[in-house]
């Protein structure tokens, strides 16, 4: 028994300090633009070190490289436009989608319509997000 306490003791204190790693990162909430890019990067390999996992670190790494050398911030906050704007097109399609239903009149179809576009609402307004930070 008292093995038992002391492999479960072990667990635990296992799994206290790895995920101290990943509670310790940096609040990038107040970064704008590449900096706050880079800075949720080096959150994400500060949390597959602490998971050991040494793959996704390497390519987490090998991201933020390529992020440091490409990003601007005025490039960033073009793709972040073009993105809400693909988004907004995307809601108005869906909302055409389901007037197209609600005219057919059958129900399944209503339903899945408006499935649809809550979901395309839902990826604009993580775009919206984005777009300001």
């Amino acid at each position: 028994m008292p093995a038992l306490i002391k492999s479960l003791t072990a667990a635990a204190a296992c799994a206290l300090f790895g995920a101290l790693p990943a509670q310790a990162a940096a609040d990038c909430s107040a970064q704008r633009g590449c900096a706050a890019k880079f800075c949720q990067i080096e959150n994400d390999i500060a949390a597959a070190q602490a998971q050991n996992n040494s793959r996704r670190e390497a390519g987490l790494r090998k991201a933020l490289a390529e992020a440091k050398a490409n990003c601007t911030d005025s490039r960033l906050q073009s793709q972040r436009e073009a993105d809400v704007r693909e988004k907004q097109s995307k809601v108005a399609e869906r909302q055409q989608e389901l007037k197209e239903a609600r005219a057919k009149g059958k129900q399944d179809k209503i339903d899945k319509a408006q499935r649809k576009l809550q979901e395309a609402q839902a990826e604009y307004d993580a775009a919206l997000a984005d777009l300001n930070r």
